[in-house]
């Protein structure tokens, strides 16, 4: 399962708690757990795609940045932050390099060119919420921790209200997604509720909302074991609508190989370290436009994203043609400056995904630095046309515009 499908399963989760009637339902808490599951994937940030949704029902705040707690302690970083107009996480040390363990992500900020404000945002349950709780900027309602529900729970609610809506789309992510959540449950040695587990199956096959071209080859399910047995009874009533890969592999008997041990690292694995890799050098890149170059962080980076290449290419030796792992790998070169190569790599991928928004987003902005204007405008025209609500094309799109008229 691809990074961009379990972000539309939270996406399609979040509209779906919007348009749900119940009374007393726990919204909130419901979207804290979401994007808790959504980070397990090493996704991108999507909380702009629904912000106004996430904002409604109280999960994300918005402040003007000076009301950071920070804020007069950093005055003159937040200042330049917000000269910049450009989207920024901001750590729990807001000044110092970012760090998953000691100094991590605490809230975010953006320009919004809608009302043309520079908006500090805090997601309920953050380190910048509370932060704000024990100011007491936040109060009441708002300064209760959103429940922490486990994700077997979560899904089977999310799913029931599916149902009620005869949302076949959310449904058939569900079905998509479950037997992943089982295995990180299974690795991590947490409890699977197998009654809420059922209780999915039940609405996905109630509503029809097995998606064939969603399921995974039939002779590479695993077997043995927990997730063996799982698989077998999950994916029973999709038999008829699955096919064997094109090049089978020899099955992994997960009876004798246990969750924790090394097993051959299949290309999804090698997809994994690209994204983590490219988010650190992501991070790394933005540190030092906040505090100015160094240059061994510029070669931590150079570093890394030469091990990415090798982890892109290794993968893509194991799947030739994988949209995503070229994706990445087209993402790699656009940091390391290759442009062109960047091109060459995302063209291909556009031949495979014409309609897939990210690919599209990925020229637009390698357009924009190769500064071919028209054809960034051109791609990211193309990603309002396919996705019209992806709120970081619009504002890049009115960026230019503008540009182009000044």
């Amino acid at each position: 399962m691809s990074m961009h499908e379990v972000e539309s399963w939270v996406e399609l989760s979040v509209y779906c708690l919007d348009e749900s009637p119940e009374e007393g339902l726990d919204r909130r808490s419901l979207f804290y757990n979401l994007y808790r599951v959504q980070q397990q994937f090493d996704t991108g940030f999507t909380h702009f795609r629904v912000i106004d949704t996430l904002i409604k029902h109280r999960f994300v705040y918005t402040f003007p940045i000076n009301a950071h707690p920070a804020y007069e302690a950093h005055k003159a970083w937040f200042d330049a932050l917000e000269a910049s107009k450009k989207f920024s996480f901001i750590y729990e040390q807001p000044t110092a390099e970012w760090d998953a363990e000691t100094n991590p992500v605490a809230g975010y900020a953006n320009y919004d060119h809608n009302t043309n404000r520079y908006i500090l945002y805090c997601d309920a349950g953050s380190l910048l919420w509370t932060d704000l709780v024990d100011n007491g900027t936040l109060t009441g309602e708002d300064a209760i921790a959103p429940e922490e529900i486990d994700v077997f729970s979560m899904s089977h609610e999310i799913a029931e209200l599916a149902g009620e809506q005869k949302n076949t789309s959310l449904l058939a992510s569900y079905y998509q997604l479950m037997p992943y959540i089982v295995m990180n449950a299974e690795q991590m040695n947490e409890p699977i509720n197998y009654k809420a587990l059922e209780s999915i199956l039940e609405l996905v096959l109630a509503n029809d909302a097995i998606d064939a071209d969603t399921l995974p080859p039939s002779d590479e399910l695993p077997i043995g074991g927990e997730l063996g047995k799982f698989c077998e009874w999950w994916y029973a009533p999709a038999a008829d609508k699955m096919k064997p890969a094109m090049n089978a592999t020899e099955e992994i008997d997960l009876e004798n190989v246990p969750f924790s041990e090394n097993v051959e690292k299949s290309a999804g694995w090698y997809e994994q370290q690209v994204i983590k890799i490219l988010q650190e050098a992501n991070a790394a890149i933005a540190y030092m436009e906040d505090n100015g170059y160094n240059q061994d962080t510029q070669m931590g980076i150079i570093n890394k994203l030469r091990l990415a290449m090798q982890y892109a290419n290794k993968g893509l030796e194991l799947a030739p043609g994988e949209p995503n792992l070229m994706m990445n790998k087209g993402s790699i070169f656009m940091l390391l400056q290759l442009n062109e190569e960047a091109l060459e790599i995302y063209d291909e991928v556009l031949k495979l995904a014409p309609n897939d928004p990210y690919v599209h987003v990925n020229r637009a902005v390698l357009f924009y630095n190769m500064d071919q204007l028209p054809n960034a405008i051109a791609a990211f025209e193309e990603v309002i046309r396919l996705e019209p609500g992806n709120e970081f094309a619009q504002q890049w799109l009115a960026q230019l515009k503008n540009g182009e008229q000044q």
